[in-house]
């Protein structure tokens, strides 16, 4: 049976959400870092709007067969969702609706055919009670094309009908689009309400609570995933990697098939901190916030050693890369132009 799960860092948006008096063609943009339960609010809101006093929509929605709920997301974050438990789950089963089978790789935008098929359900009224809602998780995830058919129901919504998108980054988002939402940001808590949060779910040791906060930038479910995924164990490897290359002990094409192994994502978002971390040590001796404070004596060490020029050249690939990465761009090319980047950061 599902559960909405409204974290206490969100509790003051709920509130105002569900005070709202009119949410009849209407539509919200969730928007904030990743690992903040931007998800996981919009699930509860729209249980909240399909199921109020309705025994048989409460029924609907847990079986994931509710006909006013609509879902869609990217098809590899579909593949991410259906892995874990719970909300996430149903949230896979409803967004399977708008997959097309294939035989490719899983999809990293959402394609226009997905908004089509949504679209073409949204011609009749709904089904069961007065309202239907349409989430779009990963909403920066579309295409030109899927973003220009999504706005042609933004600018002329069905009756009753509540859009929520929800996204990482707002700022891929068209500005179209995001002129026809109304805005909800998402906020970290601060570094002692997170860390007391972990403590309190269990699943970190208290002790390495504070390693997680720092990493995850007071982010709490992104602490979780982290841990859950070895995030401390790729580091090492990454960090070995760098050193290897530094001292000449292995070459950019091997590097950077080393980052593919430990997944071309993961290993971007690590050498992005990575190269804050160093900048940080080298703009201040004693910096009072880090990513990474168990490498600590490793980056204000190896920060001495680098040109700060290309430090920061790097950091503007590291965005570069962060983008490319998610259309279909081959991603051992670039994580060669990134290792190439990173070989050339010490001092000749």
């Amino acid at each position: 049976m599902f559960t909405p799960t409204i974290h206490p860092w969100n509790q003051e948006l709920w509130q105002l959400l569900t005070l709202e008096p009119e949410r009849s063609n209407h539509a919200l943009l969730f928007y904030g870092n990743e690992g903040l339960g931007k998800r996981d609010l919009a699930l509860a809101l729209a249980h909240f709007v399909l199921t109020d006093n309705h025994s048989q929509s409460a029924k609907l929605f847990n079986a994931a067969s509710h006909p006013d709920f609509h879902v869609v997301m990217p098809e590899i974050k579909m593949e991410v969702v259906k892995s874990k438990e719970g909300s996430s789950t149903l949230l896979a089963e409803y967004a399977a609706r708008y997959i097309e089978q294939h035989s490719g790789k899983p999809r990293k935008l959402i394609t226009i055919d997905q908004v089509r098929s949504l679209s073409a359900k949204l011609s009749t009224h709904p089904h069961i009670g007065k309202f239907r809602v349409i989430l779009i998780a990963g909403a920066e995830s579309m295409n030109v094309n899927a973003a220009n058919a999504l706005l042609k129901n933004l600018e002329e919504p069905p009756a009753n009908t509540l859009f929520l998108l929800v996204a990482d980054e707002v700022s891929k988002l068209p500005k179209t689009v995001r002129s026809r939402c109304s805005l909800v940001p998402f906020k970290a808590p601060d570094r002692e309400s997170a860390v007391n949060w972990l403590q309190l779910q269990q699943v970190i040791p208290d002790q390495d609570c504070e390693t997680y906060v720092s990493i995850s930038n007071n982010h709490p479910l992104q602490a979780i995933e982290y841990y859950q995924n070895d995030y401390l164990d790729q580091l090492k490897t990454l960090l070995t990697s760098i050193n290897h290359m530094w001292m000449r002990r292995s070459e950019v094409t091997s590097t950077a098939k080393q980052w593919q192994d430990l997944g071309a994502d993961a290993s971007v978002d690590m050498i992005q901190k990575l190269s804050t971390d160093l900048l940080r040590f080298q703009l201040c001796d004693d910096p009072s916030e880090v990513f990474f404070p168990v490498q600590s004596a490793w980056v204000k060490t190896s920060s001495d050693k680098l040109d700060r020029s290309r430090l920061i050249t790097l950091l503007d690939e590291l965005n570069q890369a962060k983008r490319l990465l998610s259309t279909t761009v081959d991603e051992l090319l670039v994580l060669e132009s990134l290792a190439n980047h990173v070989h050339g950061l010490p001092k000749t």
